[in-house]
This record gives C-alpha cells, structure tokens and sequence, in this order.
C-alpha cells in the first residue's frame, strides 16, 4: 500500500511540469487572465534558456529523469529542457515575490507552493534523476531567473491583477451596506 502511494507521489511530480504549461495556456486562453499569460512567457523564456543551456554544455541526459518512455527502439526518451525542481523553483520563486512586491503572505499558495518544491525534491533524487549537486544548481537557477523575470514584468503583473476589478459598491444588499 505505501510503495503504491510513493509511486503515485513520483507520478504526479512527473507530471507536474506538464500540468503547469496547461493550466498557464488555458487560463490564459480560455479566462483570458494576463497574469496567466505573463507566467505563461516567463515558462517558456524560462525553457528556452534551459535549452541553450544544455546544447552549449554538452548536458547528457539521465533516463531516470524522462517523463515518457521509450516507445520502441527507434524513438527517443521525453525530456523536458529544464529538470523539474527548476522548474517548479522558478514557479515558487515568481508567486513569493509576487508576495513580497504586494507585501501580503498568502498562506494556502504558500505552503502548497513549498510542498510541491520539497516533493519534487524528494521525487528526484529517490528516483536517482539528480543528485543533491544537480539539485542545489536547479534550485538557485530557478530563484534567480523566477525572481529577474517577476522584477522585469513586475509593473505589467500587479496592473493585470486591477483588470476587471470595479470600485463600486455592490447595492443588492440593500441601502443599508455599507461599502
């Protein structure tokens, strides 16, 4: 029963990524919410960076760190061009200083934010992908650039967060509301 639970953690940590580009594409598609679009950039910057980066470093890949399997002989390992705890570092980093910049602590993203970043830690290197040097790289690479690219878009972030947002007072409840 715990080594299928465990198993379930490591699959959804695998996934998770993934899950992140699609609700970044469709809240922003579908809501038409900016902020999503703006993390939606920042995700796909933050990718092509990651790219550069391995193609330049002759980066060799681990198998243990593939999302999808090989299907035959002739296909290739998925991969992603970041590793997942960058990624998801990148992610907490860009929501905390959202946070910091509004000068609020909100506390649900908060700790769920820090959870998926220690889960995935712990995915990764129970499932041998990273070791904690690899771990440690990811994370400060992913703390600066969350942290440049929210201080870049910054202003465009907090005004896209007063879109839609009306300053009347709602007078279905009555004369006696007061706002």
């Amino acid at each position: 029963m715990l080594d299928y639970f465990i198993g379930l953690i490591h699959t959804l940590i695998r996934f998770l990524p993934l899950g992140i580009y699609f609700f970044a594409y469709f809240s922003s598609a579908i809501y038409k919410d900016i902020r999503s679009a703006i993390l939606l950039i920042g995700l796909i910057l933050n990718d092509l960076i990651g790219y550069l980066y391995k193609k330049y470093t002759k980066y060799t890949p681990n198998d243990n760190c593939a999302i999808f399997d090989k299907s035959d002989d002739d296909s290739e390992l998925g991969f992603l061009p970041n590793s997942h705890t960058e990624i998801i570092s990148f992610v907490s980093t860009f929501y905390f200083s959202d946070m910091y910049y509004k000068g609020t602590l909100d506390s649900m993203p908060f700790i769920t934010l820090l959870v998926m970043l220690f889960l995935t830690i712990w995915s990764r290197i129970s499932i041998k992908c990273e070791k904690s040097k690899d771990i440690i790289f990811n994370l400060i690479f992913g703390i600066i650039w969350g942290s440049l690219f929210y201080f870049i878009i910054k202003d465009y972030y907090l005004e896209s967060n007063n879109i839609g947002v009306s300053n009347k007072c709602d007078v279905s409840y009555g004369e006696n509301y007061n706002c």
